[in-house]
């Protein structure tokens, strides 16, 4: 495409956008260079919005789909924009590109239908364009549509970094994908996957549902190799394959890679009838209107329920968490409460069991059930553009309840330490146990409590680790209390050891420990202040053996991705301090870094030594946000 036919393009209403968008993409040329005159099978459309630091991932996956290609059964067909930052790699036979290209997937090849200069794949309209063009040009019995990037589920995906960050919202995936399809003259996709993290979420499939017959989508962070599309063979092997089936084979293939690349521990994959969402939504209005209808008497059983669930997206700063919680956990929780929206919640599980009909998990994330929903603990966390979302029956009204009844508590019923009795540490052969007291009617208000633990650093105190608290009754009082087994954690690149700051989190279902490491990283030859926000985390068996490390980045828009830092580069771990004067900081933990070769990393979990005076910060939120914290002190032995 020349630069003036480009600037044409640009100036354009977008009407006329999107009809010269699919006259170039598939005009005589298109056509007489396709195989697709003839209906196939299948057609698998990639929308990859690869303009991210995800773009080297893009490339690896276009080429599992070569190793497929087209037939007559089956057409590959994807528009792939990519980045001028993060790779200059070309892929099979086409070199490197900058904008955005249509491709024509053939096995070991690619057919370069349209160059199509910058295109902003965080526009439904270009959304739209694709899936009209692509069904229109490659007609099959079955469509199956792939949205690819970062995911932030009912934030929806993205951004196109060369295009002002711009990114699918969930609305905008919604408008892109009907509009396409009235286009093409079609009702429904037959299957639409995301991989994407985060995607398999309440407010998703209750958007989406009307465009699709069956989604596929992971509650948790994806790795970075994502999805295994050679699993597309499927469709030679049998062309008559159905949605389900073709869906599961896609899933059980995600999970072998996972397995092939040792990421196991902590994924998540399932498959959707977005037909059975309906009732779903029936089952949770019913929730959240019995909740509504009497608020002051449910939100301690809500504020229970949410607290002991398993978290996606989960982040040491609580500012950058997803606080998407599990949702079968949820109902589950609440279903075991009493009056009547306990049994209104088992409806809703039963709702959500016909809704979820397969789904993968890992170790470490074994309770999950399949779909998340948003439930941030206390309303100061609460994202406000969560109300705008129109597609998503009664849940933000609900939570809006949730928070409004919370500002009501009751003096006594707010989440508070009784002062007059001192918190309690016990020291014991594996480890220790802090327990701190409160009166019966605020431990029922509490929506998230959590154990600090710190020691003295040249003056500092410096905290190796946060850990879940429980609810829970201790020699007749009721409070807060863990467990911890005096280890702290050191990462060593056979030069530097460094200390960490840990965030832990537990499977219920295991025991399995998921230990997220904030960390700086530098590019080499950057300087140190140049760094980006990176997350280390660790999975560890219920024996404390390491399963597995994945790394993770943040790019500028703050979505967390998978991430291959550059082995020349530096990593430099961070923890949160308190310093002589009283100021709270998060510090590096070393001068100098470490290496940034995560194959050169070792782990090493160390007993506080002997004679270490520790610190004990217990807090306690209730639903309000009221907080409250306690200290207890130590001697390590």
């Amino acid at each position: 495409m020349s630069a003036e036919r480009f600037m044409l393009l640009v100036v354009l209403p977008a009407v006329g956008v999107l009809a010269v968008i699919a006259l170039v993409l598939f005009g005589t040329t298109a056509t007489e260079e396709s195989d697709a005159e003839a209906e196939a099978s299948w057609t698998f459309m990639a929308y990859v919005m690869g303009d991210t630091d995800l773009e080297p991932y893009a490339l690896d996956d276009l080429t599992e789909m070569a190793t497929v290609g087209s037939s007559d059964d089956l057409n590959i067909v994807a528009m792939v924009d990519r980045s001028p930052d993060y790779s200059d790699d070309g892929v099979l036979n086409l070199d490197d590109w900058e904008d955005t290209k249509l491709l024509e997937v053939r096995q070991d090849e690619f057919i370069e239908v349209a160059d199509l200069g910058e295109l902003n794949t965080g526009s439904s309209d270009t959304l739209a364009t694709f899936i009209e063009t692509a069904m229109t040009e490659y007609p099959a019995e079955n469509y199956a549509l792939l949205l690819w990037d970062h995911g932030g589920g009912w934030l929806g995906m993205g951004a196109d970094q060369t295009d002002g960050e711009d990114g699918l919202e969930l609305d905008e995936i919604s408008a892109g994908i009907d509009a396409g399809l009235t286009a093409a003259g079609e009702e429904k996709l037959d299957l639409l996957g995301f991989d994407a993290c985060l995607m398999a979420t309440f407010e998703v499939v209750s958007t989406l549902s009307p465009y699709a017959d069956y989604l596929v989508a992971s509650e948790e962070v994806e790795p970075g190799h994502g999805w295994d599309y050679r699993e597309l063979a499927a469709v030679s092997e049998d062309p008559d394959i159905a949605a389900p089936d073709l869906a599961m084979t896609m899933i059980e293939g995600y999970e072998a890679q996972a397995e092939e690349e040792g990421t196991e521990s902590d994924i998540t994959l399932g498959l959707i009838d977005l037909a059975a969402v309906h009732d779903l939504e029936v089952a949770m209005n019913d929730v959240a209107e019995a909740f509504v209808a009497d608020p002051i008497t449910y939100s301690p059983d809500v504020a229970s329920a949410q607290n002991d669930v398993l978290e996606f997206g989960r982040d040491p700063d609580p500012t950058s968490s997803s606080y998407q919680i599990d949702l079968g956990g949820f109902l589950a929780n609440l279903a075991a409460e009493e009056g009547e929206i306990a049994g209104l919640a088992d409806a809703a599980i039963a709702a959500l069991d016909a809704v979820v009909l397969e789904h993968i998990a890992g170790p470490a994330t074994s309770t999950s059930t399949g779909l998340s929903i948003y439930f941030p603990p206390t309303e100061n966390l609460f994202y406000e553009d969560y109300m705008g979302l129109d597609d998503v029956p009664a849940w933000p009204t609900m939570l809006a309840q949730y928070f409004a009844s919370g500002a009501l508590l009751a003096e006594e019923s707010r989440a508070a330490f009784t002062e007059a009795i001192n918190p309690v540490v016990t020291l014991g052969e594996d480890g220790v146990g802090v327990f701190a007291p409160m009166p019966a009617a605020g431990a029922e208000s509490v929506a998230d409590a959590s154990v600090a633990v710190g020691f003295d650093n040249d003056g500092e105190l410096v905290y190796v680790l946060e850990m879940p608290a429980t609810v829970m009754e201790q020699d007749g009082a009721v409070g807060v209390g863990a467990e911890y087994d005096l280890t702290y954690l050191t990462i060593g690149d056979g030069s530097e050891d460094a200390l960490v700051y840990q965030s832990l989190g537990i499977d219920p279902g295991t025991g399995h420990t998921v230990i997220d490491i904030p960390m700086d990283y530098v590019a080499p030859g950057d300087d140190p202040s140049e760094y980006r926000d990176a997350l280390m985390t660790v999975v560890l068996d219920e024996d404390g053996s390491i399963l597995e490390q994945d790394f993770y980045a943040r790019d500028s828009t703050g979505s967390l991705g998978a991430f291959d830092p550059d082995p020349d580069g530096l990593l430099f771990p961070i923890a949160l301090a308190s310093t002589a004067d009283g100021e709270w900081i998060y510090q590096q933990t070393v001068p100098d870094g470490i290496t940034a070769d995560l194959d050169a990393l070792e782990f090493f979990v160390n007993d506080i030594p002997e004679g270490t005076e520790l610190t004990f910060d217990l807090s306690v939120t209730d639903f309000g946000g009221q907080s409250d914290y306690t200290s207890v002190f130590a001697t390590a032995r």
